[in-house]
């Protein structure tokens, strides 16, 4: 009898960017949706908090089941919207996102059905097995998935964030072996791969070659400030056990740091107890010379308890000669401005800022031309298809393989294309394209015709007239204009007023509103340059 492996994977999001990362796998009875995460807004965007794939398409004529890789806010940071749209969904995770997602959850009062898995489970389907597979990553409890057909005729490994690491400090190795036992075996072999660090000609740090230079930086008496990602629980252990052994006071500044390490305990990643970390506001010397501070903020947010310290916000903390500042990250792309910033803002206290640059204190979570190579030698795959990377990065990656592996197919995708490999052939399909959904406030949906309306306020400020049709008073306030405009408001007073009151003062409400609308703005212009954003009320 024939088998029919009906198979359709496309991803939604985290091709041609870095986050939003959501991929289809569609078999005959499921839909399988690897993570679905949230992307960063660019500063244009006026206080949006984030952006997620829009969803609205996916159909509920199979079973839904939602399967995360991994604990980082790409992968996991709009599961909350999906669950609201989908409360039954079932969702599979890690231990250490499990507690992430779980905490979220239960703050928005949403169900928790979530699973956890680990590198021994096997989901069974029709035609088809699930495996995961374990990587190394900047944090703990990463996974990749294999997803192969019972007849062996087709396999797909999707990875969108590793390193090829086969020494890491704490956890395991990358699973070669189950490589070679599931994904090597089969006929037809897509491998789905990071594309995030494929411009570094070399092999990707590991987090134990770090080791040595923190323990350099914390010999030497001096309060240290260190940043760094949250996220990357097994550099925290490390700096940990180094900041214990150097004799080092031990406490956290900033929400985040607290929360991935009750994550990490929770996960019986690392045992809390273990290290003697002081509650902020219970350190006795804030001052003391053997103070470390793990501290949010490296990548300069506005929130962060970094640029609270560099503006003299943070309570007990006063940044002097005598301090470090270590950056134990690398910056995000579109945050070296604000990183440099905050960075002045430190040295001209006169703390001394070390970086990656200065010292090996920092290591990507993602492959090097070099991981990708020993990886592909292991997967020998017949297909690959690059993710995970903006559109330069995954055409860097296309010309690596050409180059590298000329016998293998590279395929190139855009969000919403995807490939059919139904029965090990290929065929090129597409959904149909959705802009992504602007997320503000409580987790609220908002238009992009109001982005566009926050610009103008933003750019041009605002002027709101009410006139009093019954005592003829008029209100006139204005909102982020120079100060210098204030001394034309009479002159503006009285324009309007007789407008008001004399030319327009036999016109319907709606035609006498726009026209003194329309003056006001060209009135203010002939001042300011510009039009600002002109409410007017007859009330």
């Amino acid at each position: 009898m024939k088998t029919n492996n009906f198979l359709r994977v496309s991803p939604l999001g985290g091709v041609g960017e870095i986050g939003s990362n959501m991929t289809v796998f569609e078999t005959k009875d499921e839909y399988i949706i690897i993570d679905y995460g949230i992307l960063f807004p660019y500063d244009d965007f006026f206080d949006i908090n984030y952006l997620i794939v829009d969803i609205e398409d996916i159909k509920t004529d199979k079973e839904i089941i939602l399967f995360i890789t991994h604990g980082h806010e790409d992968h996991i940071g709009a599961v909350s919207h999906f669950v609201k749209k989908f409360p039954k969904v079932k969702i599979l995770s890690p231990e250490l996102p499990y507690h992430l997602m779980k905490y979220k959850l239960e703050s928005r009062k949403l169900p928790v059905n979530i699973e956890i898995y680990d590198e021994s489970t096997v989901l069974d389907f029709e035609e088809f097995e699930l495996h995961p597979i374990h990587v190394t990553h900047s944090i703990p409890d990463t996974f990749g998935v294999i997803l192969a057909a019972k007849d062996k005729s087709i396999s797909v490994l999707f990875i969108s964030d590793f390193k090829f690491d086969l020494n890491p400090s704490f956890e395991k190795p990358f699973d070669i072996e189950k490589l070679k036992s599931v994904f090597v075996p089969c006929k037809r072999r897509f491998a789905f791969l990071d594309s995030t660090n494929i411009l570094n000609e070399g092999k990707t740090t590991s987090e134990s070659e770090l080791v040595k230079s923190f323990e350099e930086i914390m010999e030497v008496d001096g309060r240290i400030f260190l940043t760094m990602f949250s996220s990357n629980i097994y550099r925290l252990k490390n700096l940990l056990e180094v900041a214990t052994k150097t004799g080092r006071k031990i406490s956290t500044i900033g929400r985040s740091i607290g929360n991935y390490l009750q994550a990490a305990d929770d996960s019986g990643l690392l045992k809390l107890e273990d290290y003697k970390i002081i509650d902020f506001d219970s350190v006795q010397n804030y001052n003391h010379p053997k103070m470390i501070y793990f501290v949010t903020g490296s990548q300069g947010e506005y929130l962060g308890a970094l640029n609270r310290i560099g503006n003299g916000e943070q309570k007990n903390i006063n940044v002097t000669h005598e301090d470090r500042i270590v950056f134990s990250s690398k910056p995000i792309p579109g945050n070296e401005k604000k990183i440099a910033r905050l960075q002045n803002r430190l040295t001209e206290y006169g703390a001394e800022i070390i970086t990656a640059k200065d010292k090996l204190i920092h290591a990507s979570g993602h492959p090097g031309q070099e991981d990708l190579k020993e990886l592909l030698q292991f997967a020998q795959p017949t297909d690959l298809v690059p993710i995970h990377g903006e559109t330069y990065f995954l055409r860097k990656h296309k010309d690596f393989a050409n180059e590298h592996f000329p016998e293998i197919n590279v395929h190139m995708l855009e969000n919403f294309q995807g490939l059919d490999l139904t029965n090990g052939s290929l065929k090129n399909f597409a959904y149909s394209k959705k802009e992504p959904l602007l997320i503000h406030g409580s987790d609220l949906v908002i238009e992009r015709e109001k982005i566009s309306e926050r610009r103008k306020l933003a750019c041009n400020g605002l002027v709101v007239i009410a006139i009093s049709q019954k005592n003829q008073n008029i209100n006139l306030e204005t909102k982020g204009l120079p100060i210098s405009i204030d001394a034309q408001i009479p002159r503006l007073r009285d324009h309007v007023e007789y407008l008001a009151f004399e030319e327009y003062k036999k016109r319907d409400y709606d035609y006498t509103c726009e026209q003194i609308r329309i003056k006001v703005r060209n009135f203010l212009k002939s001042h300011l340059g510009y039009k600002p954003i002109t409410i007017v009320q007859l009330v």
